[in-house]
C-alpha cells in the first residue's frame, strides 16, 4: 500500500510517501501550511496514494492540545474530500529528531515526516508479525 506521510504545522507541513512494499520512507517536500490540502490531493493523485499518516502532535505527557486538534482536522478534510483512509501517528519528537539529521538551520519538516512514517511502518509489521504468530 502506498502511504503519505503528513507532519502537519502551522508554518510548514513536511511530506513524505512510502513505496509500495511498504519498506522504505522517502521525504519528498515541504509545502506553506495554507497549500497543504491541494498539495497532497496533487501528490496522492500523481503518486497512487491509498492512505494518509498523519503526524499527531501530542503533548509529552500524551494528552491533545490545539496542535493536535489542528492535525485532526486537516485528517478528517482529506479523508472527506479525497476519500483516503487516514491513520493517526504519535509524533513526539521526530521534529527534533529531524532537526539532527538535517543540519543546523537546514528545514527538515519532510525529514520528521519519513520519521513518522518510519515509525508507522515499523508498528504495521511488528503488528503483522504478532497477527502471524497468534
Amino acid at each position: 500500500m502506498r502511504w503519505l506521510a503528513v507532519d502537519p504545522g502551522t508554518v510548514r507541513v513536511g511530506l513524505a510517501i512510502c513505496d509500495r512494499e511498504e519498506r522504505l520512507a522517502i521525504p519528498l517536500e515541504i509545502v506553506a501550511a495554507s497549500a497543504a490540502y491541494p498539495a497532497i490531493r496533487a501528490i496522492a493523485a500523481r503518486e497512487g496514494v491509498e492512505g494518509i499518516v498523519m503526524g499527531l502532535p501530542l503533548h509529552m505527557a500524551g494528552g491533545e492540545g490545539d496542535a493536535a486538534a489542528m492535525a485532526r482536522r486537516l485528517g478528517e478534510r482529506i479523508a472527506s474530500g479525497l476519500g483516503l483512509h487516514v491513520e493517526y501517528e504519535d509524533e513526539r519528537l521526530t521534529s527534533d529528531a529531524a532537526a539532527r539529521l538535517a543540519g543546523r538551520g537546514q528545514r527538515s519538516d519532510d525529514i520528521a515526516a519519513a520519521l513518522i512514517l518510519e515509525q508507522f511502518l515499523a508498528r504495521r509489521r511488528a503488528e503483522a508479525r504478532q497477527a502471524e504468530g497468534a
